[in-house]
């Protein structure tokens, strides 16, 4: 069976260039522009990843990651973030989250990142 990642993040060019880096790599890619939309996928069929950024519109990415947590949600994480040190420091202690990558972040890290956890 196919993992699947959901990408969440509100830049368009990130979420379709993480959607072709991503498949190339194998895998099935769900998209989600925000944090709800993000939440919404996420309760009718659980990603095996999410590639989540730190500042989106509605609920943002540290505040989606608790919701989950505190529903006993956990699903491997990975934030991230144009000021990586900040968004680290404010996620370190939740359990989700896999890694913290800074943006812009190269493709090559991307793929051993995800290939890393789903393995």
């Amino acid at each position: 069976m196919n993992k699947t990642v959901l990408v969440v993040d509100d830049q368009i060019g990130i979420r379709l260039l993480l959607e072709e880096v991503i498949q190339q790599e194998g895998y099935n890619v769900e998209l989600a522009l925000n944090g709800k939309e993000a939440l919404d996928k996420i309760m009718n069929n659980k990603p095996d990843l999410i590639m989540l950024d730190y500042k989106l519109p509605i609920i943002d990415g540290p505040t989606l990651v608790k919701n989950l947590e505190n529903d006993n949600i956990v699903i491997p994480t990975i934030m991230m973030s144009g000021l990586p040190e900040k968004a680290e420091d404010d996620v370190q202690n939740f359990k989700s989250i896999s890694k913290t990558i800074g943006k812009p972040f190269q493709l090559n890290d991307i793929r051993e990142l995800v290939k890393n956890i789903l393995e």
